[in-house]
């Protein structure tokens, strides 16, 4: 004996058209159950991709394939679900230029050709190639130092250091002492800036606050040497307190650049003390602050 369903074979889950009315029937998904038993049928309410599409729902002149508008019979392509008006550099095909087809006028061609006038095309600069490989690749000047030696734009001496392949790597040009030292002022410059000292960090903040409810006089985020930025400078004793957080400062390179900046400011005749944050967070901020002040007599 053959037993038949109850709803003769036919599932429940019928597919439906798509919301967004474009007359395409959506899938219906059948997936089995994490138990094993049985399965999960998923009806969507718009086909992938549909769902994008605007309040409007379907727009068979932007959501249809379409032929390119210049009038060349062929089929445009779909661009984040629409398709484009033209093919890729069929938008100009058959639009009249700005002056219509005219020539110029006399006028005109006096002022283009003033304008033109001592310009070179960077492609057909004239450059000594032997001051250029002495300047570029010998002395290692950048870019910019090279146009101002020869007179030349930047954009000439590029094309012709890419057509005779002596342009430098990303690594060769940062580990010039020159581009080294832009970098080094520019970091104190960004440092030492209003911005930065205006909004410091909580550990910052709270050790600020507790210097100034002892009366100490002192200065923050002071630029050293110009080659250092200290977080605190106590000036009549020659002091720098460091704000350490474990986070940041116990990197091995951060730690060594640490010390050698410790080394350097000792060397200068500089006292040097730290404070770390877990070392806030036991004892708090006053009972350190005390203990170093107090070394040193500020209190």
């Amino acid at each position: 004996m053959v037993r038949v369903a109850w709803n003769s074979g036919i599932t429940k889950h019928k597919t439906k058209p798509c919301l967004c009315g474009c007359g395409e029937f959506v899938k219906v998904h059948k997936y089995s159950r994490k138990n094993g038993k049985g399965f999960v049928y998923l009806v969507c309410d718009f086909i992938r991709g549909h769902g994008k599409r605007d309040v409007c729902g379907f727009n068979p002149e932007i959501h249809s394939p379409r032929l390119c508008a210049c009038g060349c019979g062929m089929a445009t392509t779909k661009f984040r679900g629409r398709f484009n008006r033209f093919i890729k550099s069929h938008e100009n095909i058959g639009r009249a230029p700005w002056n219509k087809g005219k020539q110029f006028s006399e006028a005109s061609r006096i002022k283009m050709s003033l304008a033109r006038l001592g310009r070179e095309p960077a492609n057909k600069a004239h450059i000594d190639l032997s001051k250029l490989y002495q300047l570029y690749v010998i002395d290692k000047k950048t870019i910019s130092q090279v146009s101002k030696i020869l007179n030349i734009s930047k954009d000439a001496i590029k094309n012709r250091l890419r057509f005779l392949e002596w342009s430098r790597t990303t690594k060769e040009s940062c580990a010039l002492p020159e581009f080294k030292e832009t970098m080094r002022k520019l970091r104190i410059k960004t440092l030492t800036s209003q911005k930065v000292i205006g909004t410091p960090n909580k550990l910052e903040k709270t050790v600020y606050n507790t210097l100034d409810e002892f009366g100490v006089k002192y200065q923050k985020q002071v630029s050293l040497f110009d080659k250092f930025v200290v977080d605190v400078l106590f000036p009549e004793c020659r002091l720098v307190l460091e704000i350490f957080g474990r986070y940041w400062h116990e990197n091995p390179k951060i730690r060594k650049k640490d010390y050698s900046k410790k080394r350097y400011l000792e060397k200068c005749g500089y006292s040097v003390e730290e404070i770390w944050d877990n070392e806030i967070k036991k004892e708090g901020v006053q009972p350190i602050l005390q203990k170093v002040l107090r070394k040193y007599s500020l209190v």
